[in-house]
Protein backbone atom coordinates (compact mmCIF):
# COMPACT_ATOMS: atom_id res chain seq x y z
CA UNK A 1 0.00 0.00 0.00
CA UNK A 2 1.34 3.68 -1.01
CA UNK A 3 2.10 5.83 1.99
CA UNK A 4 0.05 8.88 1.01
CA UNK A 5 1.49 10.87 3.93
CA UNK A 6 2.15 14.67 3.11
CA UNK A 7 5.58 15.37 3.46
CA UNK A 8 6.61 18.38 5.99
CA UNK A 9 5.67 21.83 4.26
CA UNK A 10 9.15 23.40 3.26
CA UNK A 11 9.63 27.03 5.69
CA UNK A 12 10.50 29.71 3.10
CA UNK A 13 11.86 32.81 4.82
CA UNK A 14 12.02 36.19 2.52
CA UNK A 15 15.07 38.45 2.93
CA UNK A 16 13.88 41.99 2.33
CA UNK A 17 15.21 45.57 2.78
CA UNK A 18 16.19 48.61 0.83
CA UNK A 19 19.29 49.05 -1.94
CA UNK A 20 22.71 48.61 0.29
CA UNK A 21 21.32 47.61 3.99
CA UNK A 22 22.93 44.29 4.08
CA UNK A 23 20.64 41.53 2.80
CA UNK A 24 23.50 39.08 0.87
CA UNK A 25 25.63 39.76 4.20
CA UNK A 26 22.35 38.14 5.93
CA UNK A 27 22.31 35.34 3.61
CA UNK A 28 25.98 34.83 3.45
CA UNK A 29 26.07 34.70 7.50
CA UNK A 30 23.16 32.29 7.25
CA UNK A 31 25.04 29.81 4.76
CA UNK A 32 27.85 30.19 6.75
CA UNK A 33 26.54 29.18 10.20
CA UNK A 34 26.66 25.80 12.07
CA UNK A 35 22.86 24.83 11.59
CA UNK A 36 20.71 21.88 11.16
CA UNK A 37 19.21 23.04 7.53
CA UNK A 38 20.27 22.32 4.39
CA UNK A 39 19.62 25.30 2.33
CA UNK A 40 18.21 26.42 -0.92
CA UNK A 41 18.53 30.23 -2.14
CA UNK A 42 16.71 32.28 -4.62
CA UNK A 43 18.14 35.54 -5.57
CA UNK A 44 17.00 38.25 -7.74
CA UNK A 45 19.35 41.01 -8.79
CA UNK A 46 18.49 44.49 -10.68
CA UNK A 47 20.48 44.83 -13.83
CA UNK A 48 21.80 42.41 -16.41
CA UNK A 49 24.79 41.74 -14.19
CA UNK A 50 24.23 39.64 -11.71
CA UNK A 51 26.54 40.83 -8.76
CA UNK A 52 25.28 39.29 -5.65
CA UNK A 53 25.24 36.01 -6.78
CA UNK A 54 28.59 35.45 -6.97
CA UNK A 55 29.14 37.10 -3.75
CA UNK A 56 27.24 34.34 -2.36
CA UNK A 57 29.17 32.07 -0.40
CA UNK A 58 27.63 28.64 -0.85
CA UNK A 59 28.97 25.30 -0.54
CA UNK A 60 26.48 22.73 -1.47
CA UNK A 61 23.33 24.72 -1.17
CA UNK A 62 21.09 25.23 -4.39
CA UNK A 63 21.26 28.39 -6.12
CA UNK A 64 18.75 30.27 -8.91
CA UNK A 65 20.03 33.42 -9.69
CA UNK A 66 17.31 36.13 -11.40
CA UNK A 67 18.39 38.50 -12.96
CA UNK A 68 17.10 42.14 -14.30
CA UNK A 69 13.65 41.93 -12.33
CA UNK A 70 11.81 42.72 -8.88
CA UNK A 71 10.25 39.70 -8.22
CA UNK A 72 6.48 40.96 -9.34
CA UNK A 73 4.60 40.23 -12.66
CA UNK A 74 6.42 38.13 -15.66
CA UNK A 75 9.81 37.55 -12.78
CA UNK A 76 7.44 36.15 -10.54
CA UNK A 77 6.44 33.55 -13.35
CA UNK A 78 10.60 32.31 -13.24
CA UNK A 79 10.01 32.29 -9.75
CA UNK A 80 7.33 29.76 -9.01
CA UNK A 81 9.48 27.93 -12.14
CA UNK A 82 12.36 28.34 -9.90
CA UNK A 83 10.95 27.03 -6.82
CA UNK A 84 9.39 23.99 -8.88
CA UNK A 85 12.31 22.94 -10.08
CA UNK A 86 13.86 23.56 -7.02
CA UNK A 87 11.30 20.99 -5.40
CA UNK A 88 11.62 17.97 -8.29
CA UNK A 89 15.31 17.75 -7.35
CA UNK A 90 14.95 18.03 -3.88
CA UNK A 91 17.41 17.48 -1.31
CA UNK A 92 16.46 20.95 0.74
CA UNK A 93 14.78 21.74 3.60
CA UNK A 94 14.47 25.39 4.06
CA UNK A 95 14.04 28.01 0.94
CA UNK A 96 15.83 31.42 1.19
CA UNK A 97 14.93 34.23 -0.73
CA UNK A 98 16.69 37.46 -1.16
CA UNK A 99 14.56 40.36 -3.09
CA UNK A 100 16.37 42.77 -5.01
CA UNK A 101 16.44 46.75 -2.65
CA UNK A 102 13.41 48.16 -4.65
CA UNK A 103 11.01 44.90 -4.28
CA UNK A 104 8.20 44.91 -1.77
CA UNK A 105 8.28 41.29 -0.11
CA UNK A 106 4.07 41.43 -0.95
CA UNK A 107 3.93 39.96 -4.37
CA UNK A 108 6.79 37.34 -3.50
CA UNK A 109 4.62 36.00 -0.48
CA UNK A 110 1.40 36.50 -2.79
CA UNK A 111 3.44 33.47 -5.15
CA UNK A 112 3.48 31.24 -2.11
CA UNK A 113 -0.45 31.74 -0.90
CA UNK A 114 -2.34 32.28 -3.84
CA UNK A 115 -0.84 28.93 -5.94
CA UNK A 116 -2.47 26.07 -5.21
CA UNK A 117 0.38 23.67 -6.50
CA UNK A 118 2.90 25.72 -3.85
CA UNK A 119 0.73 25.67 -0.68
CA UNK A 120 1.24 21.92 0.21
CA UNK A 121 4.79 21.80 -1.00
CA UNK A 122 5.92 25.36 1.46
CA UNK A 123 4.50 27.63 3.65
CA UNK A 124 5.64 31.23 4.27
CA UNK A 125 7.68 31.51 7.07
CA UNK A 126 8.87 34.98 7.38
CA UNK A 127 9.81 38.43 6.44
CA UNK A 128 13.17 39.15 7.42
CA UNK A 129 13.60 43.10 6.80
CA UNK A 130 17.42 44.47 6.52
CA UNK A 131 17.54 48.27 7.29
CA UNK A 132 20.51 50.56 7.39
CA UNK A 133 20.32 52.42 10.84
CA UNK A 134 22.66 55.18 8.94
CA UNK A 135 20.39 56.04 5.79
CA UNK A 136 16.79 54.40 7.04
CA UNK A 137 15.53 58.52 7.87
CA UNK A 138 16.70 59.56 4.64
CA UNK A 139 14.99 56.51 2.27
CA UNK A 140 11.97 56.45 4.05
CA UNK A 141 11.39 60.12 3.12
CA UNK A 142 12.45 59.69 -0.55
CA UNK A 143 10.91 55.89 -1.26
CA UNK A 144 7.39 54.26 -0.49
CA UNK A 145 9.47 50.74 -0.79
CA UNK A 146 11.74 51.56 2.24
CA UNK A 147 8.33 51.92 4.14
CA UNK A 148 6.55 48.57 2.60
CA UNK A 149 9.39 46.86 3.40
CA UNK A 150 9.31 47.65 7.35
CA UNK A 151 5.26 47.65 6.97
CA UNK A 152 5.67 44.01 5.82
CA UNK A 153 8.09 42.60 8.29
CA UNK A 154 7.90 39.56 10.68
CA UNK A 155 11.58 40.33 11.64
CA UNK A 156 13.61 43.48 11.53
CA UNK A 157 17.54 43.63 11.28
CA UNK A 158 18.27 46.99 12.47
CA UNK A 159 21.85 46.80 11.15
CA UNK A 160 25.47 49.07 10.46
CA UNK A 161 24.21 50.00 14.24
CA UNK A 162 28.60 50.36 14.36
CA UNK A 163 27.52 53.25 11.69
CA UNK A 164 25.74 55.62 13.90
CA UNK A 165 26.08 56.61 17.95
CA UNK A 166 22.75 55.56 20.07
CA UNK A 167 20.81 59.20 19.60
CA UNK A 168 20.77 58.51 15.70
CA UNK A 169 20.31 54.46 16.21
CA UNK A 170 16.92 55.32 18.79
CA UNK A 171 15.90 57.84 16.52
CA UNK A 172 15.68 54.86 13.69
CA UNK A 173 13.88 52.35 15.76
CA UNK A 174 11.50 55.03 16.97
CA UNK A 175 10.88 55.40 12.94
CA UNK A 176 10.86 51.81 12.67
CA UNK A 177 8.57 51.15 15.64
CA UNK A 178 6.42 53.69 14.57
CA UNK A 179 5.62 51.93 10.86
CA UNK A 180 5.67 48.37 12.50
CA UNK A 181 5.28 47.76 16.26
CA UNK A 182 4.26 43.91 15.50
CA UNK A 183 8.01 42.76 14.61
CA UNK A 184 10.63 41.23 16.47
CA UNK A 185 13.40 43.89 16.14
CA UNK A 186 17.13 42.66 16.69
CA UNK A 187 19.54 45.61 16.63
CA UNK A 188 22.76 43.83 14.57
CA UNK A 189 26.25 44.54 12.96
CA UNK A 190 26.93 42.83 9.65
CA UNK A 191 23.76 41.53 9.76
CA UNK A 192 24.84 39.01 12.61
CA UNK A 193 21.50 38.03 14.32
CA UNK A 194 20.79 34.73 16.15
CA UNK A 195 19.18 32.28 13.97
CA UNK A 196 17.55 30.10 16.28
CA UNK A 197 15.11 33.53 16.84
CA UNK A 198 15.38 34.20 13.23
CA UNK A 199 14.16 30.74 11.09
CA UNK A 200 11.46 28.55 11.08
CA UNK A 201 9.63 30.56 13.59
CA UNK A 202 6.05 30.38 11.80
CA UNK A 203 6.37 34.18 12.08
CA UNK A 204 4.43 34.74 8.80
CA UNK A 205 0.43 35.56 10.17
CA UNK A 206 -1.49 36.68 6.73
CA UNK A 207 -4.16 37.93 9.38
CA UNK A 208 -2.01 40.85 10.33
CA UNK A 209 -0.72 41.21 6.91
CA UNK A 210 -4.93 42.23 5.63
CA UNK A 211 -4.80 44.25 9.26
CA UNK A 212 -1.76 46.31 8.05
CA UNK A 213 -2.90 46.15 4.14
CA UNK A 214 -6.55 44.92 2.93
CA UNK A 215 -5.01 44.73 -0.45
CA UNK A 216 -2.02 42.31 0.43
CA UNK A 217 -3.08 39.78 -1.30
CA UNK A 218 -4.83 42.03 -4.10
CA UNK A 219 -2.48 40.77 -7.12
CA UNK A 220 -3.66 43.37 -9.08
CA UNK A 221 -2.58 46.08 -6.61
CA UNK A 222 1.25 45.58 -6.77
CA UNK A 223 3.21 49.41 -6.91
CA UNK A 224 6.00 49.75 -9.36
CA UNK A 225 8.67 51.93 -9.28
CA UNK A 226 9.45 53.36 -12.30
CA UNK A 227 11.35 56.49 -10.98
CA UNK A 228 14.30 53.91 -9.62
CA UNK A 229 16.59 52.40 -12.52
CA UNK A 230 19.24 50.40 -12.94
CA UNK A 231 22.48 50.76 -15.35
CA UNK A 232 24.80 48.25 -16.09
CA UNK A 233 28.57 48.57 -17.44
CA UNK A 234 31.37 46.11 -18.46
CA UNK A 235 34.63 46.82 -19.42
CA UNK A 236 37.19 44.94 -21.08
CA UNK A 237 40.50 47.14 -19.87
CA UNK A 238 41.76 47.79 -16.73
CA UNK A 239 40.96 50.63 -14.23
CA UNK A 240 43.41 53.64 -12.69
CA UNK A 241 42.29 53.05 -9.12
CA UNK A 242 43.11 57.00 -9.03
CA UNK A 243 40.90 58.40 -11.90
CA UNK A 244 37.89 55.83 -10.11
CA UNK A 245 38.41 57.05 -6.76
CA UNK A 246 37.78 60.63 -7.90
CA UNK A 247 34.68 59.69 -10.41
CA UNK A 248 33.45 57.91 -7.31
CA UNK A 249 33.73 61.39 -4.96
CA UNK A 250 32.08 63.54 -8.27
CA UNK A 251 29.38 60.95 -8.71
CA UNK A 252 28.89 61.02 -5.27
CA UNK A 253 27.91 64.87 -5.43
CA UNK A 254 25.67 65.03 -8.41
CA UNK A 255 24.03 62.05 -9.16
CA UNK A 256 21.23 60.74 -6.85
CA UNK A 257 22.45 56.43 -6.83
CA UNK A 258 21.14 55.01 -3.63
CA UNK A 259 23.54 51.33 -4.44
CA UNK A 260 26.66 50.89 -6.62
CA UNK A 261 28.21 47.54 -6.67
CA UNK A 262 30.68 45.53 -9.34
CA UNK A 263 34.01 43.38 -9.91
CA UNK A 264 36.65 45.77 -11.15
CA UNK A 265 40.11 44.90 -12.78
CA UNK A 266 42.30 47.60 -11.55
CA UNK A 267 45.46 48.05 -13.13
CA UNK A 268 49.12 46.38 -11.67
CA UNK A 269 46.88 44.54 -8.96
CA UNK A 270 46.54 40.78 -9.01
CA UNK A 271 43.74 40.31 -7.28
CA UNK A 272 40.38 41.07 -8.60
CA UNK A 273 38.25 44.27 -6.18
CA UNK A 274 34.96 44.10 -5.10
CA UNK A 275 33.25 47.48 -5.19
CA UNK A 276 30.42 48.46 -2.94
CA UNK A 277 28.61 51.69 -2.92
CA UNK A 278 25.42 53.05 -0.67
CA UNK A 279 24.81 56.62 -0.96
CA UNK A 280 27.75 58.11 -1.00
CA UNK A 281 29.73 55.92 1.16
CA UNK A 282 31.82 53.51 -0.72
CA UNK A 283 34.13 50.63 -0.33
CA UNK A 284 36.58 48.81 -2.26
CA UNK A 285 37.66 45.30 -1.18
CA UNK A 286 40.01 43.25 -2.79
CA UNK A 287 39.12 39.91 -3.50
CA UNK A 288 40.20 36.56 -5.03
CA UNK A 289 43.16 36.46 -7.57
CA UNK A 290 42.75 36.69 -11.18
CA UNK A 291 43.67 33.20 -12.33
CA UNK A 292 46.14 32.32 -14.72
CA UNK A 293 44.69 32.98 -18.25
CA UNK A 294 41.18 34.04 -17.07
CA UNK A 295 39.93 36.76 -18.71
CA UNK A 296 39.81 40.20 -17.08
CA UNK A 297 36.69 42.72 -16.89
CA UNK A 298 34.92 45.38 -14.63
CA UNK A 299 31.08 44.54 -14.22
CA UNK A 300 29.67 48.12 -12.60
CA UNK A 301 25.81 48.34 -11.88
CA UNK A 302 24.64 51.19 -10.00
CA UNK A 303 20.92 52.17 -8.94
CA UNK A 304 19.11 55.18 -8.76
CA UNK A 305 16.60 58.11 -10.00
CA UNK A 306 17.10 58.99 -13.17
CA UNK A 307 20.48 58.06 -13.93
CA UNK A 308 21.91 59.10 -17.68
CA UNK A 309 23.48 56.11 -19.17
CA UNK A 310 25.22 58.03 -21.37
CA UNK A 311 27.00 60.33 -19.38
CA UNK A 312 28.31 58.12 -16.15
CA UNK A 313 29.64 55.38 -18.73
CA UNK A 314 31.57 58.70 -20.77
CA UNK A 315 32.96 58.99 -16.87
CA UNK A 316 33.83 55.67 -16.20
CA UNK A 317 35.30 55.32 -19.76
CA UNK A 318 37.70 58.19 -18.31
CA UNK A 319 38.99 56.12 -15.29
CA UNK A 320 39.96 53.29 -18.18
CA UNK A 321 43.74 52.59 -18.35
CA UNK A 322 44.62 52.88 -22.56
Amino acid sequence: MTDTKPTKPIPVSILTGFLGAGKTTLLNYILKQQHKYKFAVIINEVGKIGVDGQLVETQKEEVVEMSNGCLCCTVRKDLVKGVQNLLKKGGFDYLLIETTGIAEPGPIAQTFLNIPQLQQLVRMDSIITVVDSEQILKQLKETETAREQITMADFILLNKTDLVDEAALAKAEAAVRELNSQATLFRTNQSQANLSELLDMHAFDVDQKLSVDPKFLDELSQRHHHEINSISFEFEKPFSIEALELFVQEMSDREKIYRSKGFLWIKDNPRRAVFHGVNNRFTLMWDKLWEKGQARSSQLVFIGKQLQEDRLRAELEKCVVR
